[in-house]
């Protein structure tokens, strides 16, 4: 094996994952919110309660926030700093898989083809460079199933209580970092195993040291927040679980079948291994750690199929016991000389590559591609080519060169920052937009803006907190009814009156997300402005203020 080899592994996320994680802007709503809250917690000093333009926001509890925060407060208030915790936490879950990996086969091999399965599996590879809450806790689930497989496989009774209780205070830090997911799933997964290894009474005995450990990790801060917002509960609990979970008006509702393409584009480039996995699993279902890899990837795809709200990265987690698998399908292949897993992989990835070839002449002939992207058009050129060319090479010696699919993906991954530049796209980086009126937006004694991901980048960009929700109150809602939002919000009809008031009092930047150049936002707008530059669905419109007469 090359690639497979521990400082390989490690130069590859260092030039894919953590070299670029700089370079590119903040991706809205989901990264402009999570770094601003971050720096928001930094600046008042609270980090019991998360804080988004300085009002509460009670969507996610806090530990992903504060390690963010004290990422910033180590390397700065950027870029870098604010997508450090992400792809460490990637980085650490890669080393559980390891970890497991080892436990359960006690072969090195097997074990470092697992680390590289699961930093190049394209859903994982894709999270780790972008802000969000789901591979930190993709991370706590795996320490907790690590901690269950150990309390379960050791017959010395001081590890076992270490590793229940490692199980708790996981389980704990992932209630901290995304809620009671973080209890819900490993209960899924150890109740059915322990009843299928008729071990049920052990559960019993040992799963109550789990909870207390939970609850010590989780009660100093939810009790803290419960004396600071008492609020925090009743609306995390029922919007943020119960509604998402239930209700006909869920955010973000999918059908049952969403996670499946999902599942199938966030396995490339091993797309090919799905099969032999499969069919290995099967044949093995009565190995316990087999067994448990099965309930483990099954049971939650199950559960958050059945959620109406579904988000691709909710399945991250089932990425784990899927890249054990294919790593134990894998090394018996290669025990067993058997090259047509290989061939199959290798054939999938050389259709990949000539799509790309082939759709990329067509995005830019119909205009995809800009002459100011043909930077980013040669780049997603040459990766498809190399798609092509590492599949070739992987069809031509399947056995030597199988572990090659990884190296296309990574650097796809590492070219991104060059990738995004698309005019397409600023509409979800609004930095660049924002930069280039620095000056105007910096000295306006008022800012309004429709959007909550690009108010949270004007909060970013320009270290202020003092944006005016205007129109569309979105995942603020909460936050503007609480006594921090008063006077934060303007309805479409009021928007006249208010600059006016505003204007008397300094100037006005209304910076806005549209649908096009007749959105109802920019045309409920008041005439005056000596300042308007509207692009790439992004508007900027200057009001200097008024002198009375």
């Amino acid at each position: 094996m090359i690639l497979a080899r521990p400082m390989r592994l490690l130069a590859l996320f260092i030039l894919s994952v953590l070299a670029p994680l700089g370079l590119r802007a903040l991706w809205i709503p989901d990264e402009s919110r999570y770094a601003e809250i971050a720096r928001e917690m930094l600046e008042s000093g609270n980090w019991v309660v998360p804080q988004l333009l300085g009002m509460p926001y009670f969507e996610k509890p806090v530990a992903g926030y504060w390690f963010t925060a004290i990422s910033q407060a180590l390397l700065g208030e950027n870029l870098f700093a604010s997508r450090l915790p992400v792809a460490l936490a990637t980085a650490l879950s890669a080393v559980v898989v390891g970890a497991l990996a080892q436990r359960m086969w006690r072969d090195t091999r097997t074990t470092l083809i697992a680390v590289l399965i699961y930093l190049s599996f394209g859903l994982v590879a894709g999270m780790a460079l972008y802000i969000t809450l789901d591979p930190q806790l993709a991370l706590w689930l795996n320490l907790s199933l690590l901690a269950f497989h150990g309390a379960t496989s050791t017959s010395v009774a001081r590890r076992r209580l270490a590793a229940w209780a490692l199980l708790g205070a996981a389980c704990g830090m992932g209630f901290l970092t995304k809620g009671f997911v973080a209890w819900a799933l490993p209960v899924l997964v150890a109740a059915p195993y322990m009843l299928w290894q008729r071990r049920l009474g052990e559960l019993l005995r040992y799963g109550p040291l789990a909870v207390l450990a939970a609850v010590a990790v989780a009660a100093p801060w939810a009790l803290a927040v419960h004396q600071q917002a008492p609020d925090f509960w009743n609306f995390f609990f029922w919007n943020e679980h119960v509604r998402r979970f239930a209700a006909a008006d869920a955010q973000h509702s999918r059908p049952f079948w969403f996670y499946l393409p999902v599942l199938l584009a966030g396995c490339v480039p091993w797309l090919g291994l799905l099969l032999p996995a499969a069919r290995n699993a099967w044949a093995q279902k009565r190995d316990p750690n087999v067994g448990l890899l099965v309930i483990w990837f099954v049971l939650p795809l199950v559960f958050f199929s059945l959620a109406r709200g579904k988000l691709p990265t909710y399945i991250l987690p089932c990425f784990t016991p899927l890249a054990l698998l294919i790593a134990r399908a894998v090394a018996q292949a290669l025990d067993g000389a058997e090259a047509g897993a290989f061939k199959t992989n290798a054939a999938i990835n050389g259709l990949i590559g000539v799509a790309g070839l082939i759709a990329l002449p067509i995005a830019r002939q119909r205009g995809i591609f800009t002459s100011e992207d043909l930077g980013a058009w040669l780049i997603a050129m040459a990766i498809s080519l190399a798609w092509l060319l590492v599949a070739l090479a992987q069809w031509w010696r399947p056995m030597r060169h199988w572990e090659w699919s990884a190296l296309p993906l990574l650097l796809l991954a590492a070219s991104l920052p060059a990738l995004v530049t698309l005019d397409q796209t600023e509409s979800k980086t609004p930095s660049v937009f924002i930069h280039e009126h620095l000056g105007t937006l910096s000295n306006a004694d008022f800012l309004l803006s429709n959007n909550a991901g690009l108010s949270a980048n004007l909060a970013w960009d320009l270290k202020r907190t003092d944006v005016t929700v205007y129109a569309l109150k979105g995942e603020l809602q909460y936050g503007l009814g609480t006594p921090c939002g008063d006077g934060r919000f303007v309805w479409r009809d009021d928007a006249l009156e208010w600059i006016a008031s505003a204007r008397r009092k300094g100037s006005v930047a209304v910076v806005l997300r549209l649908t096009g150049a007749d959105d109802p936002d920019i045309e409920a707008l008041p005439d005056g402005a000596t300042q308007r530059d509207l692009r790439n669905d992004l508007a900027l419109v200057f009001y200097p203020r008024v002198t009375a007469p």
